[in-house]
């Protein structure tokens, strides 16, 4: 058996690789960047506005409140999140609107970084407004997750002033329940949102382990931001190019681990097509002997 699992996992990662040879993957995560760095900011005030909804105007402010708490406040990230906060609570109806439609490009972008790395036809690309409409589902889950993630935050706090193994405990928590969160969202990206047609469950088993991924990548970003660092000093003192850069620099490594992500959920689907194929010929070849025998014992009954 370990064995076996060291054998499908050389072929995944060499199928991985083959699939990404020949594209340039910072460039496609650049151009994916991109349109995150866009879109993240209207896809976020839209998550507060309908996540008070769920939570309550007053509850899901004291739960932002909480979460800003354990950002790091060196390079404003706290106040910062208490602003988009305050700003989601403002949303007027109208506002919610035009935020969702910027947000919506995110799955054009997306869309066009995945499609280098999807062994399908490219000129079967799907139109930009149909993309739009495939990325609305990802905005209506968002202000679930966020709640989800908000109701969190007060206990992963506490817990991580707790000491050294208060904060273990809190980190652990954390990384698991953010990549439990990204389950449902990279699954219906690699099936829906990029080309081709994935199945569910190639694209369920490609989002367990790239959701991992992220996840602690996610947390490393946190702790990166937490050092000592000042970003302010390769640009003349300016804290705020400084932050901006290193957000651009997290979206774009981000990025690229989706797409490999993407690319080894291809993978898992060619390896789940190629067991499929291999145990139709065995149920056909258990089948024939038995039909023979039938079939003579039949001529033999007449003879």
């Amino acid at each position: 058996m370990p064995g076996r699992v060291r054998s499908t996992t050389r072929r995944l990662f060499r199928d991985t690789r083959s699939l990404m040879e020949g594209h340039d993957l910072t460039l496609a995560s650049a151009g994916a960047a991109f349109y995150g760095a866009l879109t993240v900011v209207p896809s976020v005030l839209v998550a507060v506005s309908l996540a008070q909804i769920v939570l309550g105007r007053d509850r899901l402010h004291r739960y932002g409140a909480a979460l800003a708490a354990a950002l790091p406040h060196s390079i404003g990230a706290d106040a910062a999140a208490l602003r988009l906060v305050d700003a989601g609570l403002t949303l007027t109806p109208i506002g919610v609107v035009f935020a969702v439609v910027v947000g919506s490009a995110y799955g054009e972008g997306l869309s066009r970084a995945l499609t280098r790395f999807a062994p399908v036809d490219a000129g079967a690309k799907a139109r930009a407004v149909w993309l739009r409409i495939l990325t609305l589902p990802l905005l209506g889950l968002a202000p679930l997750l966020l709640a989800g993630f908000l109701l969190a935050a007060p206990w992963l706090g506490r817990t991580a002033a707790g000491g050294s193994g208060g904060l273990a405990l809190a980190s652990y928590v954390s990384l698991t329940f953010v990549w439990v969160l990204t389950w449902l969202p990279l699954t219906w990206t690699f099936r829906v949102v990029g080309p081709g047609r994935l199945s569910w469950r190639a694209a369920f088993l490609g989002a367990l382990v790239t959701g991992a991924f992220v996840s602690g990548f996610l947390q490393g970003f946190l702790v990166f931001c937490s050092l000592p660092i000042d970003l302010a000093r390769p640009f003349g003192g300016l804290l705020g190019v400084g932050v901006a850069c290193a957000l651009l620099l997290w979206l774009w490594i981000l990025h690229a681990v989706v797409l490999v992500g993407y690319s080894l959920t291809w993978a898992i689907q060619g390896l789940l097509e190629e067991r499929v194929a291999h145990r139709v010929p065995q149920a056909r070849r258990v089948d024939t002997p038995k039909a023979g025998a039938a079939e003579g014992s039949a001529i033999a009954g007449r003879r």
